[in-house]
């Protein structure tokens, strides 16, 4: 049986100006995963896996560094401005802003003896996506139309995507894959020794997911945390440390991220979170970092994107990432605000239905696309400057 567990998070695309150096990590570093490039700049999104970091900067272009054993802290020089990254556990995974999805490291290679599954071998029929997200050998990319895609490893049926399940929001991967459906359900697949994939009948709509080494977080739509599989129990014997737990004063959340054996979530007062393994320091969140709007959990280590980089003084779609910090009538992820955005908002006028993209061109998100929505992209009309 396959042993090696790795973390991985569903990379979130949260953006930031270009006021100051936001990124903090910390825990285990011996790979350097926690030493954040002096010249890195204002990012928008983070993600950590095993022993590398991934960040996105706000003008698009990707860093990596720490592990890079076989290629994965290594960015293409072609690879383009991204809106979302992610690290798998040998191999990391882009999304350009023309929706194409890269990756690089282990896996450009199908060998079936590890850790080259061909995970880095994106599917030429794969079309744009909104998502992506690297397993521990495997790849999970969301299209644009919903449907979830997933290749490379495939022991433990991890990239057999369920004929039922339907179009999809979001994604999460680690040896199993998560996705939360349009109507707020979320379904797991692949790896189960632990109870990971096996879904609480009682957990309600959800918005996000996150996939551990041997456990699965969920945030729901009113905000509260559940997680499932190893780790209901802190025992403080491998895999039970307690990262199933959810602190009971942990209160509503927005963003929630899964380690090997450790959780992270980020909560709506901006606050990290973070319990299970700690071995690393990886749950002792510094007490200088302040305040965030975005987090990742490595293997043994956890990253943060802080908010002093931004202007918190207006929230138009009431998402908890302040205006200044993402660009909200950028429909198209083109880094602009233009003619194909106003296209996009148009074509879903009237109430919100249970699809992504009509949710998404609903601003204010007040249930309806109308003209209050009209009225803010076109107050936003240029390239993002953010």
């Amino acid at each position: 049986m396959r042993t090696t567990i790795l973390a991985v998070m569903a990379a979130a695309a949260v953006s930031t100006t270009a006021l100051g150096q936001a990124v903090r990590a910390w825990g285990e570093n011996f790979y350097g995963q926690c030493n954040v490039p002096a010249d890195l700049g204002p990012c928008i999104a983070v993600a950590g896996r095993g022993g590398h970091t991934v960040a996105l900067r706000t003008d698009g272009v990707v860093r990596a560094w720490g592990w890079n054993g076989h290629g994965q802290s290594n960015v293409p020089s072609g690879l383009g401005p991204c809106t979302a990254v992610s690290a798998g556990g040998w191999h990391t995974v882009a999304l350009r802003t023309d929706g194409i999805v890269r990756a690089w490291g282990a896996g450009t290679t199908n060998t079936g003896l590890h850790p080259n599954y061909g995970q880095s071998i994106v599917p030429s029929d794969l079309g744009p996506c909104t998502a992506v997200c690297g397993g521990e050998r495997h790849t999970v990319a969301l299209r644009t139309d919903g449907i979830v895609r997933a290749w490379g490893d495939n022991f433990y049926f991890q990239c057999n995507v369920p004929a039922d399940l339907g179009p999809c929001t979001a994604i999460a991967a680690a040896s199993h894959t998560v996705a939360v459906r349009t109507d707020g359900v979320v379904r797991a697949w692949g790896r189960n020794d632990y109870g990971q994939c096996n879904v609480p009948a009682n957990l309600g709509p959800c918005t996000a997911v996150a996939a551990g080494g041997l456990h699965t977080v969920a945030l729901r739509t009113d905000g509260i945390v559940r997680a499932w599989g190893a780790g209901t129990t802190g025992t403080g014997s491998e895999p039970s440390y307690g990262q199933s737990i959810v602190p009971t004063d942990l209160g509503p959340c927005t963003a929630v991220s899964a380690g090997a054996w450790h959780t992270v979530a980020l909560r709506t007062d901006g606050i990290v979170r973070a319990w299970g393994h700690n071995l690393s320091g990886q749950c002792n969140v510094r007490a200088d970092l302040g305040l965030c709007i975005a987090v990742a959990a490595g293997g043994s280590h956890t990253v943060a994107l802080r908010t002093d980089a931004c202007d918190s003084s207006q929230d138009y779609n009431a998402n908890g990432t302040p205006d200044d910090c993402e660009c909200v009538a950028d429909l198209s992820n083109d880094r602009s605000v233009n003619g194909t955005d106003l296209g996009d908002l148009l074509a879903y006028w009237g109430p919100t239905t249970s699809s992504a993209a009509s949710q998404r061109a609903d601003l204010n998100r007040d249930g309806y696309v109308n003209a209050d929505d009209l009225g803010y992209l076109l107050s936003q009309w240029g390239p993002c400057t953010n």
